[in-house]
């Protein structure tokens, strides 16, 4: 197939297998024996020596000797060596799936085995199964990065995470105790009466939040719909629906910006409390932040950032602007118009001029304050201009009832008492509203549904909703949201090698996608052009109907035609003129469907 060194080695390996079957062995059979993992024999060897134990995993290393072979099975716990002695191993059995040593040359580094012995200790007394039986129980097409110097290209690290867990097993220790964190987090929020619901992802009207979101398009419903940007809304319902107390660990989905603190998928804890304020929940975060250091790390003491940070502390509860005046000397409280405001930002160094003082104290904190609160910190009191969902402060309400957390001078947190006013709130969406920009993330999109389920009265209600990749970077000592993140998004990609040996056309591998919108004539012109072609042996029609103010309309969805996307075609039926202009290309006409005007 070709000369590529990967190709001519997995070529060897595939006839491996046929060997391996023409002795009458499955080499991917269903289940494995095993009765121990490598650590309970490795932590207690006095108690396991002599026994027969039999243990599975990867084998990372092997050589032979004349008559002994060596080699290391690598599970989730460990390492364990496995010594295999000519004349001590039974021949190779069928019925039994194993191998004889006669035949262990069909076994390579990379295979999932199963070893069975006894345990012992080999001449230079590491501890062994000393085994006299083998099975493949998954054979390695592929052979593995060199164990002593790993992945160093960072884009292949994260492409191939399994790669770089499997030969550094340390790497795995912060996914895991990611794993254990979001254990935690459940129990500690269990423990004080919450309950956990599933919300939608897929939502008809995203909000909660203000973030561009990602549009899908739902096929049996023909109406654009939204992944979720923020679960809020829905758990408000439930307060609504007499739950006083519920909570989601949900996925959310931002159109936006990828860099080393934002990812375009991520998880968040999502909280929302009846009948308590944003004073409640500082004290809930403070605890579940500890809780989450302690039980999970086993300690309050952590490096973020270049800085030391410890949690076992009381968070202070500073109002933004006694932080910003404490800082900068400047008063935005007592300040009259918007003029004398953007006058401070100057003196500050800040030149662009704000559209209320509101604005102009935000901007001061930005620039001055945020990244001077190392320790733990909740900054609350935000002007009402950036804070549309949250409740005016009774004492002034220039100012309302939210807090931000900052953690080594990032913000790690955004909380508040939550509008369940529907006239105010509903005042307050159209005041922002722009029909033009609906889908860009700039303001709270309206939504109706939810305004009528508040007209039935919510209680008072508070949430939180700290980002757990956040939460974990600031646990783990990692920088990079990438680097608790074990699949992150990243742009698809078929290398050159894998091409060759799955023989994958270039028409195949172009990830170009545009959709078109033609009309007939158009279309007939572009297909006598060739500038569209079939990408394989079928191209896919579907009649859409739609009704537009008393006149019913039908136009053709194409796909499968070398623009990768959508080919929208109005004004005729194009199927006669498809199937002539691509003889022995099949022609799949689906269903009709009906789609809104």
């Amino acid at each position: 197939m070709s000369n590529l060194p990967l190709a001519a080695i997995r070529g060897v390996r595939l006839e491996k297998i046929a060997s391996l079957r023409e002795l009458g062995l499955n080499p991917f059979p269903a289940k494995s024996h095993r009765t121990h993992q490598t650590v309970a024999i490795r932590d207690n060897y006095e108690g396991h020596e002599g026994q027969v134990c039999t243990i599975a995993g990867r084998l990372m290393s092997w050589r032979k000797m004349g008559g002994m072979a060596f080699g290391h099975v690598q599970d989730m716990t460990g390492q364990l060596q496995i010594a295999l002695r000519r004349g001590e191993m039974a021949a190779t059995d069928a019925a039994a799936g194993t191998l004889g040593y006669e035949n262990l040359n069909l076994l390579d580094v990379g295979d999932i085995v199963e070893c069975t012995g006894k345990v012992g200790k080999t001449k230079t007394g590491e501890i062994s199964i000393l085994a006299d039986s083998v099975r493949i129980l998954t054979k390695s097409l592929r052979p593995f990065p060199d164990v002593h110097f790993g992945i160093k290209d960072r884009e292949i690290l994260l492409r191939k995470r399994y790669l770089d867990t499997t030969l550094n097993p340390a790497n795995r220790v912060h996914f895991e105790q990611i794993s254990e964190m979001l254990f935690e987090i459940r129990r500690f929020l269990n423990s004080r009466g919450f309950l956990e619901f599933n919300t939608p992802i897929i939502q008809s009207q995203y909000g909660g939040g203000t973030a561009k979101p990602f549009i899908a398009h739902v096929n049996a419903l023909s109406t654009d719909m939204y992944l979720a940007i923020s679960h809020e809304l829905y758990l408000k319902r439930l307060i609504t629906a007499g739950f006083d107390k519920v909570f989601v660990i949900g996925r959310h989905f931002r159109n936006e910006g990828i860099d080393r603190s934002h990812h375009p998928e991520f998880v968040m804890l999502e909280t929302m409390t009846a009948y308590e304020n944003y004073e409640y929940n500082m004290g809930l975060i403070e605890d579940l932040f500890r809780h989450v250091a302690t039980s999970v790390f086993r300690r309050t003491v952590f490096t973020v950032k270049g800085h030391e940070v410890d949690f076992a502390n009381a968070w202070p509860r500073v109002k933004m602007v006694d932080a910003v005046k404490a800082a900068t000397g400047f008063d935005f409280s007592t300040m009259a118009t918007v003029a004398e405001a953007n006058e401070a930002l100057v003196s500050l160094g800040v030149k662009e001029a704000q559209p209320t003082i509101g604005n102009a104290l935000v901007r001061a904190f930005e620039e001055k304050v945020e990244k001077t609160l190392i320790q733990p910190t909740f900054i609350y009191g935000h002007p009402i201009e950036i804070s549309p969902l949250a409740k005016p402060m009774q004492d002034d309400p220039r100012y309302v009832e939210r807090f931000e957390i900052f953690i080594a001078g990032m913000e790690c947190g955004d909380n508040w008492s939550e509008q369940n006013d529907p006239v105010q709130l509903l005042e307050t969406w159209k005041k922002a509203f722009r029909p033009e920009d609906r889908d860009e993330g700039e303001f709270h999109p309206l939504d109706y549904d939810f305004i009528e389920t508040l007209e039935h009265a919510m209680p008072p209600t508070t949430g939180i909703g700290p980002g757990l990749e956040r939460m974990a970077m600031i646990f783990t000592g990692k920088e990079d949201i990438y680097d608790v993140i074990f699949f992150p998004l990243m742009k698809p990609h078929l290398g050159e090698v894998n091409k060759v040996i799955y023989e994958v056309s270039e028409e195949e591998t172009d990830q170009r996608k545009v959709d078109l919108l033609l009309t007939a004539e158009e279309f007939a012109e572009w297909l006598a052009q060739g500038r569209l072609r079939p990408r394989g042996a079928a191209v896919a029609l579907t009649p859409v109907e739609t009704e537009w103010e008393g006149v019913k309309l039908k136009h053709y969805e194409i796909t499968g035609l070398s623009n990768g996307g959508k080919v929208t075609v109005r004004g005729a039926d194009v199927s006669l003129l498809i199937s002539e202009s691509f003889s022995g290309v099949e022609l799949k006409v689906r269903p009709a469907r009906r789609a809104d005007g």
